[in-house]
């Protein structure tokens, strides 16, 4: 397990998971088929965080997120946790990996989530 903090852990992540053409494609025809497309792109530019790695590990844990084989299970399990938690979750197309992750953008984040994203800044 690899120790190192900033850049290190940055370059091993990026070089154990690369970005696979056939995600990319399937990716981009989903996001286009969005009514928000251009917003998506353009305007909140919450669209290009499928490109960071965060999209495919989870920041806190350093671990891969749950993959779902399908977009069905995916939406099934983002409406579970929705009810859950009170909040939109996501469904999207991982680059990374031949599934899909949910996931929340900087748009719909609980109270919780902005005092843990503090939380760490002040502790790192």
């Amino acid at each position: 397990m690899i120790k190192y903090h900033g850049y290190k852990i940055l370059h091993y992540k990026i070089m154990k998971h690369r970005i696979k053409f056939k995600n990319f494609w399937i990716w981009f025809i989903d996001q286009c088929k969005r009514k928000r497309v251009f917003i998506n792109f353009f305007v909140t530019r919450n669209a290009w965080g499928a490109f960071s790695i965060n999209s495919h590990i989870n920041q806190h844990t350093n671990k891969e997120k749950v993959m779902y084989p399908t977009i069905a299970s995916a939406q099934k399990a983002a409406e579970k946790m929705g009810k859950k938690h009170n909040t939109h979750f996501s469904v999207y197309k991982c680059l990374f990996c031949d599934g899909y992750h949910i996931g929340k953008n900087r748009d719909n984040k609980t109270e919780y989530d902005k005092i843990t994203a503090k939380d760490e800044i002040q502790n790192s």
